[in-house]
């Protein structure tokens, strides 16, 4: 079996300004050869559009992109073709060439790279053993499933030998049995060749498999940078933390506490710049708050959720809190929508509130 040529893995060193109609997208990003980079946000946040103006399908505004110590674009000079930037990009769909077999799909990098016809079917047929594939390079890709489709899109993306994979979202259309097995397809391959890449995701799991770092961007701005743990451990954006799981609580920055806007709020300290009057906002950790007799806090139940026997009840605020088995025993009936119960809350870290700047 002939191992490919490895790729050249340099630095991405990029400055980028994109203006669109609904906002500006303005984003540093560094990846050192070999990192792995996941970038992460609400939809409409621009990481879709930061891939493209990487990949060269978006000029940029303003800013540079250099790769591996070569520059790709200068906003208002120098543009180098996608084609021309060693750079390759894997979206949500296969979009395999359906005219040509497996292996031809696989084949098509390197001979766009001039490599020989009969090279080029040999580095294929290399890669569909790795892909578990082997004996159906002649078959047209409809005959494969979606998962299998992806994987040799995946290999047709990495036999082009890029220096920079960019990956938007690549599992986002497999179904939950055959997403497992292509990340970890992935995450090998990538390991093994020592190419840099960047991830768009909405999964936390694939951030903390495929990255070694991670960035959250919002309305066209970086606003949190830090390891995949960090970013689980302790989220310091409503949109991350609600990603790894915890429960954020909105509100209102009073001074002294965090108003809830039905007269009621929550204890709690300020943590950054926070001003009275501010809407802000708090993480909390979903089993912190707990429905209790000797509980402080009054809340007004909006909504009733019951998940693997635990039973919770929940504000519009955000806040959840969980009912104790011993106070399911001690009731003559559970808490409903629109009954008041006291609730135990530890105090708050409270920050301010991205605005819609996503500052």
């Amino acid at each position: 079996m002939t191992a490919p040529t490895a790729p050249r893995t340099g630095a991405l060193d990029a400055d980028v300004l994109v203006h669109r109609d609904d906002f500006t997208l303005q984003a540093a990003v560094q990846v050192p050869p070999g990192g792995r980079l996941a970038v992460l946000g609400p939809n409409g946040s621009g990481k879709s559009t930061l891939l493209s103006a990487l990949a060269g399908l978006v000029a940029l505004d303003g800013g540079r992109i250099s790769l591996d110590e070569r520059e790709l674009e200068r906003a208002g000079g120098l543009r180098l073709r996608p084609e021309q930037r060693g750079v390759a990009l894997l979206d949500q769909k296969p979009r395999l060439f359906p005219h040509l077999s497996v292996a031809q799909n696989i084949a098509f990098a390197p001979r766009a790279r001039g490599v020989a016809r009969g090279e080029a079917r040999r580095i294929a047929i290399d890669w569909l053993d790795r892909l578990g594939l082997a004996g159906r390079g002649d078959e047209r890709p409809h005959r494969l499933s979606g998962g299998q489709q992806q994987r040799v899109a995946i290999a047709r993306a990495l036999a082009a030998e890029p220096a920079l994979v960019l990956l938007d979202e690549p599992f986002a259309a497999l179904d939950a049995e055959s997403a497992p097995a292509v990340r970890r397809m992935l995450s090998d391959q990538l390991s093994a060749r020592g190419v840099s890449s960047i991830l768009v995701t909405h999964d936390l799991a694939d951030a903390w498999q495929l990255a070694d770092d991670c960035m959250v961007l919002d309305h066209g701005r970086v606003l949190e940078r830090a390891a995949p743990a960090e970013l689980v451990a302790s989220p310091r954006h409503p949109f991350t933390a609600r990603l790894a799981g915890f429960d954020v609580v909105s509100g209102v920055w009073s001074g002294v506490a965090l108003e809830l806007g039905d007269g009621s709020a929550l204890p709690g300290g300020p943590e950054g710049q926070l001003a009275a009057g501010d809407h802000a906002f708090a993480v909390l950790a979903p089993s912190a708050a707990e429905v209790r007799p000797d509980g402080a806090y009054r809340m007004r139940v909006d909504a009733v959720s019951a998940h693997a026997g635990v039973m919770r009840v929940e504000h519009r605020s955000g806040l959840t809190a969980v009912v104790p088995d011993e106070e399911i025993r001690s009731r003559s009936a559970l808490p409903r929508v629109g009954e008041v119960v006291t609730v135990l809350v530890p105090p708050l870290a409270v920050r301010r509130a991205p605005d819609a700047s996503g500052r």
